[in-house]
This record gives C-alpha cells, sequence and structure tokens, in this order.
C-alpha cells in the first residue's frame, strides 16, 4: 500500500457488496490496461495465466461499471475478431496536491492516466485552514475548467514535504511548514475536504510519479532523487514502492555526515544571494532560473562530493537500474549534475561492478502532486495487494475467486 489514508469512498465507486471498489483480480485486469494502453480479452487471458471464460466474468462487470471501455471487433487475419477493452478516463478522476515550503501544486489525473489539469501557486499561508482554503480554490478552479462532474472525483492525494515520525500520518517537515508538523495529517485533510485523501511524503509520491508517467513505464528498479527546499527521494523496487517500515525509505540526505553540503536548492538560492542575486523564495528562482551563472557553479563545485556519496551509496546497497533526478531540479540543472557525477566503483580483476545509470526525470510537470494523483486511483482499481489487505480485513475468509 501507497500512502496513509482516511475517509470513506463515494458509494458510487463500490461493488454490489458495498465496501470494495474492485477485487483482486480485477485490480491486476486494470493494471494491466493501465500499464499496456489496452488489450483484448484474448491478451489479459495470455498475459495473467487466467482462462478465457475467466477473464470474461472478470471484464462484464467492469464493463457494466463503466470503468472500461471495449471498441468494435477488429478482424485481423483468421480466427475470431478481437475487440480492445480500455480504460474509461472519464468513468473516474483523482486529485494530486504537492505541499512544498513556499508553494502548492495540484494536477487533476484521470483513470486512464491523462492529466486534464494542473496548476500550481505561492503557498499564501502556511496555516492548516488558511491553506486547506487556498488549495480548495485550486481545486474548484480545476474541476470546473475541465468540465468534469465532481462526483466523479475518487479522492484527493497529497505529498507533503518532510519526513514520518512513525506514528500515522503525523510528519516532520521543515521549519517553514510548521502548522503541518507532527498532527495526523489523513484525518485533518479529510475533514477540511470533505473526501477520501491519502498522505505521503513529497520524494514516495515523487517515484510513484515517475513510475506511472516517467521511467517507470520502462524499468522497473530505481531511486529517486528529490531536489525541493529540502533534499530526499524515493525507492521503487519490483515496479512497486518500496515505503519502508515507517514510510521513509528514501531519505537519501541521512546518508551524509554531519556537516557535509546538503544539496537542495534552497543551497542554491542562498548561493545565489552570496552572488549578489536575491530571490524571495524558490519558486522565485527557478521562475527565473539562469542556468549559465557562476552561482550555479559554486553551488556544483560544492555539493557534487555529496551527490557522489549519496548516488554511491545507492548503488551499493540497492543495485538499482537507474537513479533519477527529478522533483524541482530544472532538466538543463540535472543534465549538468549528470555529466559531473563520479560513483565510487574500485575496479577488480578487470572489472566493475555494474551501474546504474543516472539519468534526469521524464515526467513533465510537477513529479510530486502527479504522484498524489495517482494514490487513489492506484489504491481504489489498480493495486490487487492493497485490496487482497482491504478483503482481508473486512472478511477474514475470504478467498480469491476468479468470478469475483
Amino acid at each position: 500500500m501507497t500512502g496513509i489514508t482516511a475517509g470513506d469512498y463515494p458509494t458510487r465507486f463500490l461493488r454490489a457488496d458495498g465496501w470494495r471498489t474492485a477485487t483482486e483480480n480485477e485490480g491486476v485486469v486494470m493494471d494491466l490496461l493501465s500499464r499496456r494502453g489496452g488489450a483484448s480479452r484474448a491478451d489479459l487471458a495470455r498475459l495473467t495465466g487466467l482462462a478465457p471464460h475467466s477473464i470474461t466474468r472478470l471484464v462484464e462487470p467492469l464493463l457494466v461499471r463503466g470503468l472500461l471501455n471495449e471498441a468494435a471487433p477488429i478482424i485481423a487475419g483468421r480466427g475470431k475478431p478481437s475487440a480492445k477493452l480500455t480504460l474509461n478516463g472519464a468513468a473516474a478522476f483523482s486529485a494530486g496536491v504537492s505541499v512544498m515550503t513556499d508553494a502548492v501544486s495540484l494536477v487533476l489525473l484521470d483513470l486512464a492516466g491523462t492529466i486534464a489539469a494542473s496548476c500550481s501557486a505561492r503557498l499564501a499561508d502556511t496555516a492548516i485552514a488558511p491553506a486547506c482554503a487556498q488549495i480548495r480554490q485550486m481545486l474548484d478552479a480545476a474541476i470546473a475548467d475541465t468540465g468534469w462532474d465532481q462526483a466523479a472525483l475518487v479522492g484527493i492525494g497529497f505529498g507533503v514535504t518532510g519526513y514520518f515520525i512513525g506514528d500515522g500520518a503525523r510528519l516532520n517537515p521543515p521549519r517553514l511548514l510548521d502548522p503541518w508538523a507532527l498532527i495526523p495529517l489523513d484525518t485533518v485533510l479529510a475533514d477540511a475536504f470533505d473526501n477520501k485523501v491519502w498522505v505521503d511524503n513529497d520524494g514516495n509520491v515523487a517515484a510513484l510519479g515517475e513510475t506511472s508517467l516517467g521511467h517507470g513505464r520502462t524499468t522497473a528498479d530505481f531511486a529517486y532523487l528529490y531536489f525541493s527546499a529540502g533534499f530526499g527521494g524515493g525507492v521503487v523496487a519490483s515496479g512497486r514502492p518500496l515505503r519502508g517500515r515507517n514510510g521513509n525509505a528514501g531519505e537519501f540526505a541521512s546518508i551524509l555526515p554531519t556537516g557535509w553540503p546538503q544539496p537542495n536548492l534552497e543551497t542554491l538560492r542562498e548561493t545565489f544571494g552570496a552572488a549578489g542575486v536575491t530571490y524571495h523564495d524558490i519558486h522565485s528562482m527557478l521562475d527565473r532560473f539562469d542556468p549559465g551563472h557562476p552561482a550555479v557553479d559554486a553551488w556544483l563545485d560544492t555539493v557534487m562530493p555529496s551527490i557522489d556519496l549519496i548516488a554511491s551509496a545507492i548503488s551499493a546497497t540497492l543495485d538499482p537500474d537507474m537513479i533519477v533526478l527529478g522533483g524541482r531540479l530544472p532538466a538543463v540543472l540535472a543534465s549538468r549534475m549528470i555529466e559531473r557525477i563520479a560513483l565510487i566503483n574500485p575496479e577488480r580483476r578487470g572489472f566493475h561492478r555494474p551501474s546504474p545509470r543516472v539519468v534526469a526525470s521524464a515526467i513533465d510537470g510537477d513529479a510530486a502532486a502527479i504522484g498524489a494523483a495517482t494514490l487513489p486511483l492506484r489504491a481504489a482499481f489498480f493495486d490487487p495487494v492493497n485490496n487482497a489487505r482491504s478483503e482481508e480485513k473486512h472478511q477474514p475468509s475470504y478467498r480469491k475467486s476468479v468470478s469475483d
């Protein structure tokens, strides 16, 4: 399961049993369609190993509920014509919110994985009530712009900067987000928005966004470095987020010994300030970012040893296929970091240990908001493990059946 959730699903998304949004096997089918963009019933039978009649028993209820579309059969050579099944994007949508120290971003994502709206703004007031009011205004305006029915909102995902303290959804964010610190954000936000919500830290949700719409489409194992006012990240193993016991897997800043420079964008803003270029906040700096300014070279000279150590530790301990540089890091700056990065990897008998590729994020937009928007849809429809745990909680005697 990804993130911590509070609130109830809208009843329109529940199956006839009244408490499940999807069975485990329905989740497998919908996840396959999400990843492939569409497939025939024969394709699904081949990919899942289930008999064709079992696939039909799974697919028909999803068609009746409007979650899937089935195109007209296409004749392709000999045999029975095939009809392509796809997710019905209009059937449901989710909202994702990234709460940063100086800004807030919002994304609307439909069931088929299409980003329908995105916006960002300075966070006018970090206190919970006015911040939620600002986010509510952004959400209502975005939904109105799409013309969608607000009743089709499955839920809202929140990515908040900070680490979990090991007590539910209580996060410990930077000082600038003090009103968000050490409170049960899941229930607070569920009450504020009168919706089912999910909460995770920004690094975890950004990695999830990369999984859904970025490099995760072609690689199942990667580490994601999240650059913002702070520095953190997330880990994806075998295509699934690795959150750790307390949700803090990917807190890569803690690898650095005391006194080592933190490779975050706040220190870049301070470096600009020392060079005589003052920005009120990171949002302002990124709006007018000049990659050719000498302050950028000075910052890189300072932080690259820290990046080298972190990337080397990731390579040695996780052995991922890829290390992704993302968050609010400008693509041009990511490219310069990739050119300079040096992994600790001594030679032995003429061989070096296989190393991960280091790449810039493939996400166009705010990866944390995009990842946060995937939380409701993933939990409701695409995550077989999450649904299986939900079933065990409600019905301990339940056993998986392809007829469900």
